[in-house]
């Protein structure tokens, strides 16, 4: 009999919760394991992950959430679902009124954000209630967190996301140089510092701008891009017109379908979130040869491991950022030594693999109990 998992997940957008569901269903396809996904009609989770998992299209929001409630629980009686891996905080929710009407069902729950929960006597029932069988933190600060909150360190693991590797190690970069500095109408020999990310107030790219702005006062050569859109863009270009970075500095590229190219056409990395629960795409940068610049926020030092994998800067200094972004325009040698070592971190400690086998674990050793494991 193969293991029964449903995943419920809220969001009608695909971000990297969603991709983090794909990436295990993609790499687990046998006779061992059957999956199931309850999502919002129109997601796109649904639609990017029917193919891979048994769907079940239902709203969730507001005061919806009894009536799915009730939809969810039965469908785990009728498809006989042993386990629920919830993965968002509106599924969390969610989860703990099907566990009520369910109690045999395992109950994990996903935590992807840095931040502690919200104070008050309902966020704390939600986080130590009994019903709730394991925590799955991506990443170590993440587990941290809650572990401070008051939940059991026997309900917490920690398994790091990860992200396929073969669509970004598989561009020629040098084509994808060529290609985008034609584009940019920039010299094939400028170095390129990149970010590809939501522009809202979590990814703080007026960090970054402000940075920029003061490389372009000191004099360095560099080009820069940001792909993503948002409802902070206006702002962020506004900001960088107010600091001068003309199009020949910075460009604004919007939503990019060519990713693993943009990436392979970069030289530096840079993210300056102020909260990130780990920060996947510097894994995306990472194979793709990028050397990375971040913040030392959430779980990215878990990736950037500073003056070894990477450069880090305290979240909202704009100042240190652009101190480390010099020091890799500058030395050249730096920069190839920081990318060497991260690539050979991010595939020890970050690979696929290891993340599929880590929720595996969960899942057997939850529903077929300790002994058994």
């Amino acid at each position: 009999m193969p293991f029964k998992v449903l995943h419920l997940d809220s969001e009608s957008t695909w971000r990297g919760g969603e991709n983090q569901i794909r990436l295990l269903l993609q790499a687990v396809q046998n006779e061992n394991w059957q999956w199931h996904l309850a999502a919002p009609p129109g997601s796109e989770a649904i639609a990017r992950m029917s193919h891979l998992a048994q769907t079940f299209a239902v709203p969730m929001r507001g005061a919806r959430i009894l009536t799915a409630s009730f939809a969810v629980a039965r469908y785990v009686r009728q498809h006989g679902i042993q386990l629920l891996d919830c993965q968002s905080g509106r599924a969390h929710n969610l989860g703990l009124f099907v566990k009520k009407l369910c109690p045999h069902v395992k109950l994990v729950v996903h935590r992807r954000v840095d931040y502690p929960p919200a104070p008050g006597y309902w966020h704390r029932q939600k986080y130590v209630h009994p019903s709730i069988d394991r925590f799955v933190c991506i990443s170590s600060a993440i587990q941290k967190i809650l572990a401070e909150f008051g939940v059991s360190p026997s309900k917490l693991t920690t398994v790091r996301s990860a992200v396929d590797s073969g669509p970004f190690a598989d561009v020629d970069r040098q084509a994808a140089r060529r290609i985008l500095t034609n584009e940019w109408q920039i010299a094939p020999d400028q170095t390129i510092i990149g970010n590809l990310a939501y522009i809202t107030e979590q990814k703080d790219h007026a960090t970054l701008i402000r940075a920029l702005g003061i490389l372009q006062q000191r004099g360095l050569p560099f080009f820069a891009y940001i792909a993503g859109d948002g409802a902070l863009r206006p702002a962020a270009e506004a900001l960088a017109a107010e600091l001068g970075l003309g199009p020949d500095r910075l460009r604004f590229l919007g939503v990019r379908k060519d990713v693993a190219q943009l990436l392979g056409a970069t030289d530096i990395f840079a993210l300056s979130s102020q909260d990130e629960g780990l920060g996947t795409s510097l894994l995306d940068a990472v194979h793709s040869g990028c050397t990375l610049v971040a913040t030392a926020v959430g779980g990215i030092p878990e990736i950037v491991l500073h003056e070894r994998t990477g450069l880090l800067a305290p979240a909202k200094d704009h100042q240190a950022f652009a101190n480390n972004l010099e020091r890799l325009l500058r030395d050249p040698a730096l920069l190839e030594r920081l990318r060497t070592e991260a690539q050979a971190h991010v595939a020890r400690q970050f690979s696929l693999q290891s993340m599929v086998n880590g929720n595996l674990r969960v899942y057997e050793e939850l529903i077929q109990g300790p002994a058994r494991h």
